[in-house]
């Protein structure tokens, strides 16, 4: 499944620069890749995998440093959805979604995973 961590603003994003600063920092078993053709052609900017015994996850974030997007089991998605949200102003509302809307909830910083699992439930 596809989930999607957004936010609404005209004034501020995630810079690609800060993105994979952090990225390297918290997550630094993440494997960096160049979009591939069809993420750019649509959104696609920064593009990483990361890797567990369990699981994996695939990312990209949109070129407009508003969005990122998750697949992958909803164990580490929860972890990267409130990572990113660390990366965006406390006063700008962020948003945890599945790419067809059928659940929707703010991710504040004070978000627990058991939180958004049970939200994307």
């Amino acid at each position: 499944m596809s989930y999607l961590v957004v936010f609404d603003s005209s004034t501020w994003h995630v810079d690609a620069d800060v993105l994979r600063a952090a990225l390297r920092e918290e997550w630094p078993a993440a494997e960096m890749q160049p979009p591939a053709p069809h993420i750019v052609s649509e959104v696609g900017d920064v593009h990483w995998f990361y890797r567990t015994e369990d699981a994996i996850v695939e990312a990209y974030t949109a070129k407009d440093g508003t969005c990122l997007y998750l697949k992958g089991g909803i164990g580490l998605v929860v972890k990267f959805a409130i990572w990113y949200r660390k990366l965006v102003p406390e006063d700008i509302d962020v948003i945890f979604c599945d790419d067809s809307y059928s659940f929707d909830g703010v991710v504040t910083p004070d978000s627990t995973e058991s939180e958004l699992v049970e939200l994307a439930g």
